[in-house]
């Protein structure tokens, strides 16, 4: 509510006192605080029965604004992964799973997550070869000619890139799920 009625006072919409805002403010936080008194754990339990191809469509989207956000880096994916592996950590903790149901969510979960960064960076690692800076490093460290460098070496060197970073999401995936289901008991 604060700043629905400072954008009401500054653009001069609604005459709203500065003294008043903060009144409006302190009044929102109260609402806010009532309502998860009375809502919070219908709200909690909603949130991890969500249908799985609606998260899926949401890992998606949010996976691709990753990207786009880092430029290409898959620093942005590592952490939604890791955010993924959380909620499926509470996810199973609220169903009461156990055994090889939680291995079998939790494994799948940090699959798909691994396949969805790899099969993101693997494009971008791609046209990256083509950069005068990657023919230029990978001339240095390998000190092959441009032919090569920009042939099957690149190539090569990406897919392992790609492979080792597909290593990291599922680990930090289902580091996180393994690690949010071991929090506390049923909510």
């Amino acid at each position: 509510m604060w700043w629905t009625s400072a954008a009401l006072s500054i653009y001069q919409w609604l005459p709203i006192s500065d003294s008043m805002i903060g009144i409006i403010a302190l009044a929102g936080l109260a609402l806010g605080l009532v309502l998860d008194v009375l809502f919070l754990a219908r709200w909690t339990a909603a949130f991890y029965r969500a249908d799985v191809r609606l998260l899926v469509l949401l890992y998606l989207f949010w996976s691709a604004i990753a990207v786009a956000f880092l430029m290409g880096l898959p620093l942005g994916n590592l952490g939604l992964g890791t955010l993924a592996g959380l909620y499926v950590g509470r996810r199973q903790r609220h169903q009461q799973a156990h055994g090889q149901a939680l291995v079998k969510t939790v494994r799948n979960a940090s699959l798909f997550t691994a396949l969805v960064t790899a099969a993101e960076a693997l494009p971008i690692g791609l046209l990256a070869l083509r950069e005068q800076f990657a023919v230029d490093t990978l001339r240095t460290l390998f000190g092959l000619d441009p032919g090569t460098v920009a042939g099957l070496l690149g190539v090569t060197l990406i897919i392992l890139l790609c492979l080792l970073l597909m290593a990291v999401q599922f680990g930090c995936t289902q580091a996180a799920a393994i690690a949010a289901f071991g929090l506390g008991g049923k909510e």
